[in-house]
């Protein structure tokens, strides 16, 4: 007798218990550029560096409305400027001296968190900061 229906049928009722017992897991969504900017403009972002290179330290960065941004260098005794915008992809787009990079905003519950696209669909998009805290205005005078 084949078994087979029988197996994909309880990997898929698995799936689908596994899905309900995780609802932040499987909420998530992608902010569009009006939520965006909402969220930062005005505000400061206090978030986790999950990059490789700088993994484990937190950044607080405060970011004007007329576009450009400001946070504490990695000793926290100089401040570093630089500019950003929400490009036409509703990605969030910083740039300093010479680079910059675009993170899509994810909410996952009451997380966000920047993730850089792959431009490979078979890659996943790399997460790269984990937004903890989003105060108003500019609390640490930045």
């Amino acid at each position: 007798m084949n078994t087979s229906w029988k197996l994909n049928f309880i990997g898929s009722l698995t799936g689908l218990v596994l899905l309900a017992s995780f609802p932040v897991i499987a909420f998530a969504e992608k902010l569009n550029s009006d939520e965006v900017k909402q969220l930062v403009s005005g505000n400061t972002l206090v978030f986790d560096v999950m990059a490789h290179e700088e993994g484990g330290r937190s950044k607080t960065r405060y970011y004007a409305p007329n576009g450009t941004f400001r946070q504490l260098n990695k000793k926290g005794n100089k401040t570093q400027k630089g500019k950003w915008h929400v490009n036409d992809k509703s990605e969030l787009c910083t740039s300093r001296k010479k680079s910059g990079t675009c993170h899509i905003i994810i909410k996952r519950g009451k997380v966000w968190e920047a993730y850089v696209e792959s431009p490979n669909p078979m890659n996943p998009d790399k997460l790269k900061h984990v937004i903890k805290e989003v105060l108003k205005g500019n609390p640490n005078g930045l």
